[in-house]
């Protein structure tokens, strides 16, 4: 990762005396190391670094230490499938199918809503480390992914929320992050236009990332609205994969599976899509796991 990228954090923020939340991400050095690890062109790092964004939103407001939010898109465009993790350490990783795309800027802007894809969904699983996941479904409004989460908050959660993503990019990232404002239960009739009239300023976020330190930030966002600090939490682009989860994978395969791997190749090799970390298997290795399959 480049050193000279400020650690990414998150801010918790009390609006309007209890009766709103904000959440306010700094994402710089996230989008940066994803953007080095897949070669992503411009535009699929404008669009995989909002998707991480929001993902890592949604993974700290899991209350289950061992849980973890799974975000997928699956647009039209020629990015192909996108998809992102994120867990309540703060830890995210992503991947994008098609991370060469790149398409001409429109006005200025890069154009994520032609490349992720006007039509397609976005899907949104929680894994709370028990029971069944739960999984909210939506079609996507733009593929510019703010008003897709929009859209999923309100149809699927049941919570209307403003959320402005973000990234600016050239050779490397010079600023991302995301902006989730949330209405909580018990407020008063007029709340909701409050917030709306900041709504054209929370849409300039990945400007107002580069221009502005984080308290002088929070205090331009959220002007009139009585913002609070309520906490912070360091976040960062980590994957979790391991020699022993492929391992697990491999076996969960099962005999038949395994032994005709044994049979055609002798040995296999695993890429991890999200850190391209390689894993190889010799045959004997396979044998072994195939021994663990098959007990009783």
């Amino acid at each position: 990762m480049n050193q000279t990228v400020p650690a990414d954090i998150l801010y918790r923020i009390d609006l309007l005396n209890g009766q709103a939340r904000g959440l306010l991400l700094r994402s710089t050095a996230m989008a940066e190391e994803g953007r080095r690890i897949h070669g992503l062109s411009r535009t699929a790092t404008a669009a995989l670094g909002r998707l991480m964004s929001m993902t890592c939103i949604m993974g700290a407001l899991l209350k289950e230490d061992k849980g973890s939010v799974s975000c997928i898109v699956r647009g039209d465009g020629p990015l192909g499938t996108m998809i992102a993790v994120g867990r309540p350490t703060g830890d995210v990783k992503g991947y994008v199918q098609q991370p060469d795309v790149e398409l001409p800027r429109v006005e200025g802007k890069l154009p994520v809503g032609d490349a992720v894809g006007r039509h397609g969904t976005l899907q949104v699983i929680k894994d709370l480390g028990f029971g069944e996941p739960y999984s909210g479904q939506v079609n996507l409004v733009s593929g510019e992914l703010g008003e897709d989460f929009a859209l999923y908050f309100t149809a699927s959660e049941q919570t209307p929320s403003l959320v402005s993503l973000g990234v600016l990019t050239g050779d490397t990232v010079q600023a991302a992050g995301g902006l989730l404002v949330q209405l909580l239960p018990g407020a008063l009739q007029e709340a909701p236009g409050l917030l709306e009239a900041r709504a054209p300023v929370f849409s300039h976020i990945s400007s107002l990332l580069a221009e502005w330190g984080d308290e002088a930030l929070i205090h331009r966002l959220f002007e009139g609205l009585e913002p609070k600090v309520l906490g912070t939490q360091s976040v960062r682009y980590a994957c979790d994969c391991s020699r022993e989860r492929v391992e697990r994978a491999l076996i969960s395969l099962g005999r038949a599976e395994l032994e005709q791997l044994i049979r055609e190749q002798d040995h296999c090799t695993v890429d991890c899509q999200f850190c391209n970390s390689r894993r190889a298997f010799s045959g004997q290795e396979l044998r072994a796991l195939l021994d663990v399959a098959t007990r009783p």
